[in-house]
């Protein structure tokens, strides 16, 4: 069987779903291969050892509070998870991108409600390559303790 032929079988399939822009099995294949392997996921952990003040600074360790968070390529952050030792902590994050002394582009609520742990799902904040992200820890109730956030961010074309 030629090429020609494989590929004309393909077209022909139809396909329907949601996820996918594709109607037919050929584009549907060619889609996934594009979003799922030329468009990497990578994490970027965050850990903060001690009680979080309102006011501190989010960053890759509690021993480099100066540090922003560095973007390596074209990308958007997609996921946040979080956990931290305290239950019922009520907090928020100001998201400042490139410099600390810009106005915050989001604001994202933590109100745990007897859980350690959440996250933030569907996020599209884009970034360039070397852009900085910085991130602010604001009180709200009840302080986090031993904060760990992992950002999930996803290459963009």
């Amino acid at each position: 069987m030629s090429d020609w032929t494989i590929k004309e079988v393909a077209r022909s399939i139809p396909f329907e779903d949601e996820n996918f822009d594709s109607d037919n099995a050929e584009d549907a294949i060619v889609e996934s291969l594009n979003t799922s392997i030329s468009l990497p996921r990578f994490p970027v952990i965050l850990v903060m050892n001690g009680t979080m003040s309102n006011g501190d600074w989010i960053t890759y360790s509690s021993l480099t509070p100066s540090a922003p968070i560095i973007i390596p390529t074209k990308c958007e952050l997609r996921e946040i998870t979080w956990s931290n030792s305290r239950t019922s902590v009520e907090f928020d994050l100001e998201f400042y991108k490139n410099g600390r002394g810009t106005t915050a582009y989001a604001t994202r609520e933590v109100r745990s409600g007897g859980a350690s742990k959440g996250q933030f799902l569907s996020l599209s904040d884009a970034f360039d390559a070397l852009d900085t992200l910085d991130i602010k820890y604001i009180d709200q109730g009840t302080n986090a303790s031993d904060l760990v956030l992992v950002l999930f961010f996803q290459t963009v074309l």
